[in-house]
């Protein structure tokens, strides 16, 4: 009884959760992070045995897992314990019932963390935690206008306006923009160059991409194009972009007609 007594009044093993955060974030997947501190009172060095968790939106489970914690927490010390959590973000929409790719997703999160305590044995530090989750989409990409400068013997100069909206319920702030530019089934030109547009949810942006392009490696038909006529077109490419959940890749493609103008 009096073991029972000193025991049960002997101060215990502590955890928190200092931060949770998405990383790698992409269309496809994205890693949830947790950060657990685990303090111990001890004076020798507390083992870490095990971590579980769950985590889940609306009362539906989107994951669970365990991890096997390396090391222990030193005497009197503590220890930083980080959970990376990999979500399919695919999975997440067919499991969460009207959530659509932009949209930004509640979560909760149940953590146990497991560590092995003298003369207690083994004893469960629960943890809860709550935030939100990305779900990104792809923007709408559309090429407005393709402008022709003079047509020189070495050099053609041209411009192609696009129009970018972000289809995403979370601002983007676009930061590079990789480009490609195909006109009647022809590669005309490929160039990358930084972008400085901010896009709240909806919001569109026209952006200006400067182009060279070389007579020589340009067929008949393309040229005929380029002194103003219609053309098909066809864009691909990425857009570099950051968001409060991290960078994000977002590729696009389209195909169309366009009207060709000379400045």
């Amino acid at each position: 009884s009096s073991l029972e007594e000193v025991v049960e009044s002997a101060p215990k093993p502590s955890a928190r959760i200092l931060g949770a955060g998405v990383r790698n974030l992409s269309l496809k997947s994205l890693d949830l992070v947790f950060d657990v501190e685990v303090s111990n009172p001890y004076g020798v060095s507390l083992p870490l045995v095990d971590l579980t968790y769950t985590l889940g939106s609306g009362g539906q489970q989107l994951l669970s897992g365990s991890i096997k914690p390396s090391g222990s927490v030193p005497a009197n010390g503590t220890s930083l314990v980080q959970l990376p959590a990999r979500l399919d973000l695919a999975a997440v929409v067919k499991t969460l019932p009207g959530v659509k790719p932009g949209a930004v997703v509640p979560y909760d999160a149940q953590i146990n963390l497991i560590v092995d305590v003298p003369l207690l044995g083994e004893m469960t530090l629960p943890l809860e935690r709550s935030g939100e989750i990305p779900v990104p989409a792809p923007p709408q990409i559309t090429l407005l206008s393709f402008d022709v400068g003079n047509l020189g013997l070495d050099e053609i100069r041209a411009e192609a306006r696009l129009r970018v909206k972000n289809t995403n319920r979370f601002r983007i702030d676009l930061a590079r923009i990789r480009f490609n530019l195909a006109l009647g089934g022809r590669n005309v030109a490929s160039t990358r160059l930084s972008a400085t547009s901010r896009l709240a949810p909806g919001q569109t942006a026209v952006v200006k991409i400067p182009l060279s392009l070389s007579p020589r490696a340009l067929g008949a038909g393309v040229l005929d194009m380029l002194s103003g006529s219609d053309a098909g077109y066809a864009i691909s490419g990425r857009l570099d972009v950051k968001t409060r959940y991290g960078e994000l890749v977002l590729p696009f493609s389209q195909r169309g007609n366009t009207t060709v103008r000379r400045k």
